[in-house]
């Protein structure tokens, strides 16, 4: 999937998440308005128990969907999806608490509490989406194919926030456990979460580390535009050749 195709999903899954979390409460209260239902009791429950109950888990579900198959759409049009792919999925299955959050009460990504409480993986998951809007298959340059420290350490913070993704979930004991039937893998995962936590945040309880690591992350991936920095270096052997010709 090409930069234009993979924008152009991207902003249809936006589009419908949009639509469920904003819209559909409004399209509720006037068909409630226009049928009448509210002068009898109980008369606009099918419509309540349709559109809350039916349409609107529908419509950000199928959002969710859209967007995830997209990113790795794209990530298998750049061969990027063996190592990305996994990290992906990770981001978000760790990101759809949020985005349902959202999806009940729109109004809360205005409050400075909700926007203080984003996952870090969410903010992984974007950084990353955006950078995979750009043209990345123009050109003699390969994507993410920048010199070996910069790429060490793109993969080494998409790890670190993988893990966070996975340690600073709640609902992950649960969401394993119920989806394999493995009761026993919850209770494992519910006892290593804190340990990972500890040792992801440095012993220091604080969410600092992490973000200090997204911002590592978003600036290699900054970096990773540049054309020298993203243009493979020559090798030592390579280098030597051309001097010995010369």
């Amino acid at each position: 999937m090409f930069a234009g195709r993979y924008l152009w999903w991207m902003l249809m899954g936006i589009g419908i998440f949009m639509f469920a979390a904003l819209s559909l409460d409004y399209i509720t209260w006037l068909t409630i308005q226009l049928s009448g239902c509210g002068d009898m009791a109980g008369a606009c429950e099918p419509a309540l128990r349709l559109i809350s109950g039916v349409l609107k888990p529908a419509c950000i579900w199928t959002a969710i969907g859209v967007l995830f198959m997209a990113t790795l759409l794209r990530l298998h049009a750049l061969s990027l999806i063996w190592f990305w792919g996994p990290i992906v999925a990770i981001w978000f299955v760790a990101s759809t608490p949020i985005l349902l959050f959202l999806a009940a009460d729109a109004a809360a990504l205005t409050q400075p509490a909700t926007l203080a409480a984003l996952p870090v993986a969410f903010l992984f998951l974007a950084a990353f989406a955006a950078y995979l809007m750009f043209a990345l298959e123009d050109g003699d340059m390969l994507p993410l194919a920048a010199s070996v420290p910069l790429r060490l350490t793109l993969r080494l913070t998409a790890v670190y926030g993988a893990l966070a993704g996975a340690a600073f979930m709640p609902e992950l004991s649960r969401i394993a456990g119920t989806l394999l039937d493995m009761p026993a893998l919850s209770v494992i995962i519910a006892l290593a979460q804190p340990y990972l936590q500890t040792v992801l945040t440095l012993g220091t309880g604080s969410m600092a580390p992490a973000y200090a690591v997204l911002a590592a992350f978003i600036a290699a991936l900054a970096a990773s535009l540049l054309p020298h920095a993203a243009a493979p270096q020559p090798s030592r052997s390579t280098i030597m050749l051309r001097r010995s010709r010369r």
